[in-house]
Parts: C-alpha cells; sequence; structure tokens
C-alpha cells in the first residue's frame, strides 16, 4: 500500500506544476491530494480538495494567533493554518500515515519506499533545532493532532507564551535581524519538547538525504549560493564536503528565490513548452506589450507605435 502524499497551497503560482507533476511521476500509484482554492483546481493527475470546507477547524487558532514576524501577518499564519487544515482532511477521510511535502519541493523517489527507514517514529521531518519542514512524514492522525495542540498550547499557556516572547525578543531588539515566529519554529519546540518518536531525516542512509533547503550547505559542496547538484541517470546528487561522496537527494527544497531552478531541474514528463515559456518570460513579455499598447491607445504615454511591438523582438 503506497502511502499518501500531501501538498497545501493557496493560489496558482508558476512552480506548483512542477511540484506535484514531479511527485506523481515518483509515485504514480499513491494518492497523491493538494489542498488548495479554486485557482489550482485545475491537475487532472492530483485530488484537489478544496479547503473552504475546513474553514471551520482554523477558526480557534485564528482567533488566538499572536503575530511575531517581520514576514506578512496572513503569509505566516497561512503557514500555521496549514496544519489545522490538514488535520482535518485527514480526519474527514480517515487517512492515517501520510507524508507533507512544501509546494514549492520536487521529489525524486518513491516515498514509500523511504517508510521503514522512519524506524517507526511518530513524527520525522528535517527539523530539530534548525532546518525546514518542507518534508514531514506524520505516522497517523494522532500526530498530525498533537501537534496542531502543540500550536494551541503555544498561543495560549502563559509559559509556553512567555517562551516564544523569549524568543523572538532578539528580532524586537534588532529590526536589522529579520525573521521570528514561524510555524517551522514551533516544530523546533515540537522536537524539543517530545523527543521521544520525533527524529530529523536530513542524512536518511549513508546513500540518500532529503534536503532540508537547497540555498543551505547543509555540510554540501554550492555553487553560485546554493547546493552544487550532480546529476547521475537524472537523478540529484550532492557532494559531501568532508568524504567527497555523492549523496542522493530523494528531495529537493526550492526556498524562496531558488523557486524559479525547479522548471529547470523539474525530469518528469510534460511541461515541456511552459518551461520554454517561462526561460524566456514569453507570457510576461506579451502583457507587458499589452499593457504599453493599452496606454497608448488611452493617451497616457507618447510614444511612436513602434516602439509598443519592441518587446516582441526579443521573443
Amino acid at each position: 500500500m503506497q502511502i499518501p502524499v500531501i501538498f497545501f497551497h493557496y493560489g496558482d503560482p508558476l512552480y506548483l506544476k512542477y511540484a506535484l507533476k514531479q511527485a506523481r511521476y515518483y509515485n504514480p500509484d499513491a494518492d497523491i491530494y493538494l489542498l488548495g482554492d479554486k485557482e489550482n483546481n485545475k491537475y487532472p493527475f492530483v485530488t484537489h480538495i478544496s479547503i473552504a470546507a475546513f474553514e471551520p477547524a482554523t477558526e480557534q487558532f485564528r482567533s488566538i494567533y499572536q503575530h511575531r514576524s517581520d514576514n506578512d501577518l496572513n503569509y505566516e499564519l497561512i503557514c500555521f493554518l496549514r496544519w489545522f487544515y490538514i488535520r482535518e482532511f485527514c480526519k474527514a477521510n480517515d487517512i492515517d500515515s501520510f507524508i507533507y511535502l512544501d509546494s514549492d519541493v520536487l521529489c525524486y523517489q518513491n516515498l514509500t519506499e523511504l517508510v521503514p527507514l522512519f524506524n517507526n517514529c511518530r513524527i520525522a521531518n528535517t527539523c530539530d533545532d534548525t532546518g525546514m519542514p518542507a518534508f514531514t512524514y506524520f505516522r497517523d492522525k494522532g500526530v498530525i493532532n498533537d501537534f496542531c495542540d502543540h500550536l494551541i498550547r503555544y498561543y495560549t499557556d502563559p509559559a509556553a507564551i512567555a517562551r516564544l516572547d523569549y524568543l523572538y525578543q532578539p528580532f524586537k531588539d534588532n529590526p536589522q535581524l529579520l525573521g521570528g515566529i514561524s510555524d517551522m519554529a514551533l516544530f523546533h519546540l515540537y522536537f524539543k519538547d517530545y523527543p521521544e518518536g520525533a527524529i530529523k531525516v536530513d542524512l536518511l542512509t549513508d546513500e540518500i538525504a532529503v534536503d532540508s533547503n537547497i540555498n543551505c550547505a547543509d555540510g554540501y559542496e554550492t555553487e553560485n549560493g546554493i547546493k552544487k547538484i550532480y546529476w547521475k541517470n537524472n537523478l540529484p546528487y550532492g557532494k559531501n564536503e568532508a568524504s567527497g561522496k555523492l549523496i542522493r537527494f530523494v528531495t529537493l527544497h526550492y526556498q524562496a528565490h531558488a523557486k524559479d531552478a525547479m522548471r529547470q531541474n523539474y525530469t518528469a514528463e510534460g511541461y515541456q513548452v511552459a518551461k520554454y515559456l517561462e526561460a524566456r518570460d514569453i507570457k510576461g513579455k506579451i502583457k507587458r506589450a499589452k499593457k504599453s499598447i493599452k496606454k497608448y491607445l488611452k493617451g497616457q504615454v507618447k510614444i511612436r507605435p513602434l516602439s509598443i511591438f519592441l518587446p516582441w523582438i526579443y521573443l
């Protein structure tokens, strides 16, 4: 039996299709779910779930959330709320064990084959004191339920709130220090509070690894500020700087500005035309050309008609 894979995302950014299709390519028989909205209900090779039905499950946390981050409030809040949406979805559909992947992760592995490596732990991801939960294994519904209760406790229990305030204080004292309290920080605290049954899965074996963040070295060779990827048989490897050994990545996490590289490292079938158009920003050039034409016709800009079409020269 294949382990289910769950994604969560609002909207339909260019990179989302690559993450979904890549996961399907390497997990052809798995149930792959996208918990999303109307904009991304367009990928027939995964099961789309409208999160609107699970909105009531998020109301408690919405009412207690205190923003402690320099990120946009809505963005940070959604990062927390996704776990409540997922919990309710799993409860409603009787889903026990599953793997969650961030929508900026490319998968290069049948994920069911990794489950025995988690040693019967309750929760496994690339967090402990550091790292991001871009890949998270939950053993059963009880674990995602416990994690959501953990989130609620840190926004209702006075001692836990004081702990968050203490962690946030350096960011308040130094405006130059970017960051704050995110769901990632709460994962770090979860691993500290409940170490039994929680394991970090960066290096799964001496042959394969889960990438926490392609922007971080994590002991691997880097190039142009990101992990240097070596390709063998269409699979990505990183070179361990200490041993010089090539380690195969089962997933790569293209956090933040690295998302643009997802189309370059997408190895599944299809989307060749999309990759070509996006690499040359053809849609953007067309959009800008249309905008110039509208402004010209409205008399908002005084330019010669020929200049309107200059963007097309570079298509």
